[in-house]
């Protein structure tokens, strides 16, 4: 995973403190990525949503560098809990394994980024915030979570009403049920992640300061 993001920051001619200014993701955090430091990551799901915030501002896909680091997870957590030499044996398996496809992937990643990259991600395209005029709906029995990857100031409106207005910390999350609409207002939108009924759908907007998301209730849905 490391290599691969290493690899496609130098292709673009990015240094850390360009990739941190742009994506708001502390420079040790963007170092412990590099260089696959995972006693430095946060837990998994937020691992996770750093990892998709810096493949959009390089301009590579996600999905290959998610990938990697759920192979590197699953090696690390072997090489933690099996003993012997089947501790052994699988360990080679996975790290011979790990290498061939960081090797392939790594290669895939370079030559995209060489041709110029993919097309900068449109409103139609990401899972990034739609404007409240989008519509987008609930089913009436739907249960939204917040999960903050990073910290950030939030406001969030129920039905009506203001039901949390203050700070989320890195890892907390809310969950909310509303019975006719809930607005989500965040001072840095692409820090918090959005998960209904349990499957993320992305961060509440993208990068660029102060957003506001709005889910309403369907009838039926």
């Amino acid at each position: 995973m490391g290599e691969m993001l290493r690899a496609a920051r130098g292709q673009a001619g990015l240094s850390l403190e360009a990739v941190s200014s742009a994506t708001r993701i502390p420079r040790h955090n963007l170092i412990a990525l590099e260089t696959d430091n995972f006693d430095v990551l946060p837990p998994e799901p937020f691992t996770r949503g750093l990892i998709r915030v810096y493949t959009r501002a390089l301009a590579v896909p996600e999905e290959p560098v998610l990938n990697a680091y759920a192979t590197a997870l699953s090696a690390r957590h072997v090489a933690a809990t099996e003993p012997g030499q089947a501790l052994r044996r699988r360990r080679g398996r996975l790290i011979a394994g790990l290498s061939a496809a960081v090797a392939v992937v790594a290669a895939v990643v370079l030559l995209i980024v060489q041709a110029g990259g993919l097309p900068t991600p449109t409103a139609s395209d990401t899972r990034t915030a739609a404007p409240e005029s989008a519509g987008i709906g609930l089913r009436a029995d739907s249960k939204l979570e917040l999960v903050a990857v990073r910290p950030t100031a939030i406001e969030v409106i129920v039905d009506g009403q203001s039901v949390f207005e203050g700070q989320l910390a890195t890892g907390s999350s809310q969950t909310y049920s509303p019975q006719r609409e809930i607005a989500v207002r965040a001072e840095a939108p692409d820090a918090v992640e959005v998960r209904v009924d349990g499957a993320s759908i992305g961060f509440l907007g993208p990068p660029g300061g102060s957003y506001q998301r709005t889910w309403r209730v369907v009838a039926g849905g």
